[in-house]
């Protein structure tokens, strides 16, 4: 069942002194959400080289810088993201009260028997990042996610994506896994985690 929507805003806005709140999402919020340019640059990407054998499996991961910026669009969550939210999933929507409306939200999906939360999303418009609205988005998806009885919470990004790793990065989660087959582009999946407690 959908969430009904109190804010978690007072505090986390006045923590990160940002005129704002964060808040459940509404289905008049999924599109709005979907219209935020969620492209992002990057000089560096990660690269996982694979050996397998029948008696052993080593990888490594590591980072190579690229000859130049490139910006990259973020894969569109635009089905998934409506469905989840009927399915009951946590979505949580950063709203500015200067009236610019929704300029961020993540995707939380539940998986309870193995007391683990997925970030599946964590998109902030271009124009309002380096400002602490993902750090807030975070926390608040980290709070949902605890007092949920969850254990941990994880989140898989694109080896291209090395802002995303890097942010998941400063806030304590650690790389714990990959798929090299896992976006709907053949494209390698990296996994990240963090403990709840």
């Amino acid at each position: 069942m959908p969430h009904s929507c109190p804010y978690f805003g007072v505090s986390l806005a006045r923590c990160y002194n940002l005129p704002m709140h964060v808040r459940f999402a509404t289905p008049n919020d999924i599109e709005a959400c979907l219209q935020l340019d969620a492209a992002f640059d990057t000089r560096r990407v990660w690269q996982l080289d694979l050996r397998e054998s029948r008696e052993q499996v080593a990888a490594q991961l590591r980072t190579t810088s690229l000859p130049r910026e490139l910006r990259l669009d973020y894969p569109s969550p635009r089905n998934a993201l409506l469905m989840h939210w009927q399915r009951g999933y946590c979505i949580l929507v950063a709203e500015d009260w200067m009236g610019e409306g929704i300029v961020g939200y993540a995707d939380i999906g539940p998986e309870p028997d193995v007391q683990t939360g997925w970030l599946w999303h964590l998109v902030v418009g271009r124009s309002h990042r380096r400002q602490g609205v993902g750090s807030m988005l975070l926390r608040a998806a980290l709070q949902w996610s605890s007092d949920h009885q969850l254990r941990r919470l994880m989140s898989p990004l694109q080896t291209q994506n090395d802002p995303g790793i890097r942010f998941l990065q400063r806030h304590g989660f650690a790389f714990c896994g990959f798929n090299d087959r896992y976006f709907s582009n053949g494209s390698v999946a990296l996994f990240f985690g963090r403990e709840l407690r």
